[in-house]
């Protein structure tokens, strides 16, 4: 009942196609509508978001803690971040009817901005391929680790799933950019073009877990999951600092700061008990993965 009072809220008050002829009402034309938006429509939106959803961020994306890792596999971890965007983050919707020509993916009831676990998934598997250098060579198949983690291509007549499971990342703001391509000739835009995106500084959890496939031999999967252990780290920190998660990659959209709260690398099965670093640099991962790994060597 709780959830659908705050979804009747949401889609009554905030979903903008319900508002259109309100709006309408105070505005001349199309540019006027537009403008209306940008400048005040995705304020009300954005305190929305913060105050009436982040109950249902908690219920959706697990705590990652020692009761938590302990209900899972042996040789299972989690990994579980706050972060905070350095630069924009942009993504496509697929709605047909918004304000905007170029509206950033949204949760389907809610409406809020989103990654989705897809999202995760695709990024950090292209960022394993392109540190391995698979992307030069587009017909090399995965290897056996790429798919122990991510599992099988759809195409595949033989599907397998992969180790890691992925939650989605909501946020809790929204904004514009402004795209005005110049002319050549004039050197001067006529057609400005708005995106919409989630601003720099909005705040984000990122949670990740990894779930062993067990077979005849114990010790394979200890030493799979160690060296899978160090390729995800690797991996999310090229994904968070250098490449980014976001559409427009190259331009330097959709990379973090190096203010992490809340941190949290945890396995079950190995005797260390970490508790919750609530401020540290990505480092932090990398010295607790460390020590995982010796203790797993001395297991």
């Amino acid at each position: 009942n709780k959830l659908k009072d705050l979804y009747e809220t949401l889609c009554c008050q905030n979903e903008p196609a319900l508002f259109f002829q309100y709006i309408k009402a105070r505005v001349k034309d199309a540019e006027g509508f537009r403008n209306f938006w940008i400048k005040k429509y995705r304020k009300i939106l954005s305190e929305t978001y913060k105050n009436a959803l982040i109950e249902l961020e908690q219920k959706i994306i697990p705590k990652i803690n020692a009761a938590y890792i302990s209900i899972l596999p042996k040789y299972s971890f989690a990994i579980q971040f706050k972060f905070k965007l350095a630069k924009p983050y942009i993504s496509k919707d697929d709605r047909e009817f918004y304000i905007l020509d170029n509206p950033v993916k949204k949760e389907w009831v809610f409406k809020i901005p989103m990654v989705s676990p897809s999202t995760w998934k695709g990024n950090l598997r292209w960022i394993i391929r392109k540190i391995k250098r698979l992307t030069d060579e587009p017909f090399v198949s995965d290897d056996d680790q790429l798919i122990r983690l991510f599992g099988n291509e759809r195409e595949e007549e033989n599907t397998q799933q992969g180790c890691l499971i992925f939650y989605p990342t909501f946020f809790y703001n929204i904004g514009v950019e402004v795209i005005n391509p110049h002319d050549r000739k004039v050197k001067a835009g006529k057609w400005p073009i708005f995106i919409e995106v989630v601003p720099e500084d909005t705040k984000g959890t990122f949670t990740l877990v990894y779930v062993p496939q067990f077979g005849e031999d114990p010790s394979e999967v200890k030493e799979n999951a160690k060296q899978d252990l160090d390729k995800v780290v690797k991996a999310i920190k090229a994904m968070m600092f250098e490449y980014g998660f976001s559409a427009k990659k190259g331009s330097g959209y959709g990379i973090i700061k190096d203010e992490l709260n809340s941190c949290q690398l945890i396995m079950n099965g190995i005797s260390l008990s970490f508790d919750e670093i609530k401020s540290a640099k990505f480092e932090f991962f990398k010295e607790r993965k460390d020590l995982i790994v010796k203790e797993l060597k001395k297991d």
